[in-house]
């Protein structure tokens, strides 16, 4: 048994002992202003990664009590004015001390991680899900109005959560609170603080039953006290909470490709019919939607590249006008909660509208101009009326489109056989090694995220990490590079073309959506399945390989003030850069061929 896991079972006296010496242990660090950048720690908390130990099985331990939880009255995001005791109420809680502008990857952000994964498992175990509240007590009184929690609360919080996010009405509350709970901070200036983490895990009784800090902050390892707690209070049955933690994949065969991909009931719409999705392919390819009919869906979104396309940067519309932004893959599109780089949709059957009216992509004039053209072209009344039982309009337009997109299903690569379907020799030792970095030194894991049973490699939320910015502010001459023919580049001066060249257009991400100056430069985290088959990447498309990706995040991004506090130098190896894009490689699924196939048989009559 590891050391770590040997403490649970130590005397509570020595166990207390042993949890102060690893928060001494971690003072030089987390007690670093944060905000001054991230020191010279090169490696993430263990609380970004898979757990180095197994996690003790809930029950077979105590969890002595620590102290009384202290009350104190606190201003929620939403304005209103509680209590602790009442946010607490009758169940266990975990919470938090932390600032919203903390830019210590192994501060703050660790224990918004920690409590987001928390909060994801609670969705998911319906046994603890409603037992478990989480807190996050913001210090920064100046600064984190409710305003500003809420903003920041949306940017974590799963719907429906049971997660509060909260802060003290006056400096004399903040510091009574503080005191009681023995969390010291000082003011560095500004918005930067000094602080030592601290995490409490509190019972029904408001009793304090464990404090974690940097080094033992992991949802393991939380989730397994949680157990204890509701198996010491009769609220769960030992037996089944003692079992250990399994991987599954749903009683799949490791050759099905859904094998690593979460089950279709989590998809976010419904299964399409097999008439919903012949009709949605036929639309697909149908150049005629298009306002001087040459452009389809298909031509910005190439099947046999990865559903998108390789040979451009950033996607063409109609008469070779250009689009901005790269065109992102639609392979397992189905589980997304957000679409476009910006996120600004939510919903496939949504999404399908924004490329048929942009005046740079397909550029149709209006709804009623698609639907009138689609009513005259021979065939697609009969087939909409026999998919939808409906007539031609913008809902069952967008429905047919989305329903061939949630056909889209391309797992079980080799990376799922090994990890999640237990094939060892699926993958090779580069592959389990660029894994281990994956999810250990390069913290990649901690915005590419992956579940217990299934993947999709994102955590669906929007993160700086300096490609927007650096675009937005690089001069507008100097040298820069093109591919002429795979493998063969040439360089030019920008002075040379800039009289008959297009002006690029200017992109701030996130912000275009919101209007937020602090949302600028964010854009939406992209699965990683199949992404050795859709580069170029970034939303730009100005990274062409995937080890282009790899050094760009080993540099820690492009710094700017809004940069995301996890993008940091990581300190790789040549090495261990190569691993990695092993390991990105081993995502690629064999279902992709067939889906080729399949593309290639879909015929469309020529326009009229």
């Amino acid at each position: 048994m590891a050391d770590a896991t040997r403490a649970r079972h130590r005397a509570p006296g020595l166990r207390i002992l042993a949890l102060c010496a690893a928060l001494a242990g971690n003072i030089a660090q987390a007690a670093h202003p944060h905000g001054a950048g991230h020191g010279d720690a090169a490696v993430l908390a263990p609380g970004y990664g898979a757990l180095a130990y197994e996690a003790p099985q809930p029950g077979s331990y105590r969890l002595p009590p620590l102290g009384a939880a202290s009350d104190g009255a606190v201003v929620d995001s939403h304005g209103q004015a509680r209590t602790l005791h009442e946010l607490f109420d009758d169940r266990l809680t975990l919470l938090a001390f932390i600032y919203t502008s903390c830019n210590d990857v192994n501060g703050c952000p660790l224990a918004t991680f920690v409590m987001g994964q928390m909060a994801k498992r609670l969705q998911r175990d319906p046994a603890i899900g409603d037992a478990l509240r989480l807190v996050s007590y913001s210090f920064d009184i100046e600064h984190d109005t409710p305003a500003v929690l809420e903003k920041y609360a949306s940017s974590f919080r799963p719907e429906g959560a049971h997660w509060d996010f909260v802060t003290a009405p006056d400096a004399a509350t903040l510091e009574r609170t503080l005191a009681a709970y023995q969390q010291s901070f000082q003011k560095s200036g500004g918005h930067t603080f000094a602080h030592i983490l601290r995490v409490f895990l509190i019972d029904a009784e408001q009793r304090i039953r464990n404090i974690y800090s940097t080094a033992f902050l992991h949802a393991d390892t939380v989730a397994a006290d949680v157990r204890t707690l509701l198996i010491e209070a009769g609220r769960l049955d030992a037996a089944a909470a003692a079992q250990p933690a399994q991987k599954t994949n749903g009683g799949r065969d490791p050759a099905d490709p859904h094998l690593g991909l979460p089950p279709d009931s989590a998809m976010n719409g419904p299964p399409p019919t097999a008439a919903q999705a012949a009709l949605g392919a036929r639309l697909f390819f149908d150049r005629r939607l298009s306002h001087n009919r040459t452009i389809s869906c298909a031509m910005c979104h190439v099947p046999a590249q990865g559903f998108t396309v390789n040979e451009l940067a950033t996607a063409v519309g109609i008469e070779g006008r250009t689009v901005k932004r790269n065109a992102p893959t639609l392979l397992n599109s189905a589980w997304l909660d957000s679409l476009f780089h910006d996120a600004r949709e939510t919903r496939l059957e949504h999404q399908v509208w924004s490329p048929l009216l942009a005046h740079n992509e397909m550029a149709n004039p209006s709804v009623g101009y698609v639907i009138d053209n689609l009513s005259q072209w021979s065939g697609y009344r009969e087939a909409f009326r026999e998919a939808f039982d409906a007539d031609i309009d913008m809902e069952s337009i967008g429905a047919a489109l989305a329903a061939y997109q949630r056909t889209l299903v391309a797992g079980g690569s080799p990376f799922d056989r090994w990890h999640f379907g237990g094939e060892e020799d699926a993958v090779d030792t580069a592959v389990k090694r660029g894994f281990a970095l994956f999810r250990g030194k390069a913290g990649c894991i901690a915005c590419h995220t992956v579940d217990d049973g299934h993947a999709l490699f994102t955590d669906q939320a929007l993160h700086n990490t300096g490609i927007g910015y650096a675009a937005s502010m690089a001069p507008s001459g100097g040298q820069r590079q093109a591919e002429v023919a795979p493998g063969t580049a040439i360089a030019y001066d920008l002075a040379y073309v800039a009289p008959s060249a297009e002006r690029r257009p200017n992109d701030l991400g996130r912000y275009e959506v919101t209007q937020d100056p602090d949302d600028r430069w964010k854009y939406r985290t992209p699965g990683l399945r199949n992404v050795a088959l859709t580069r170029p990447y970034m939303h730009d498309g100005s990274l062409s390989t995937l080890a282009d990706v790899v050094a760009f995040y080993n540099r820690g991004g492009s710094p700017n003030e809004l940069l995301d506090p996890l993008i940091r130098p990581l300190g790789l190896s040549d090495t261990e850069q190569a691993d990695l894009v092993a390991f990105l490689h081993s995502l690629t699924s064999p279902a992709i061929g067939p889906l080729v196939e399949a593309a290639q048989t879909i015929t469309v009559s020529n326009p009229d």
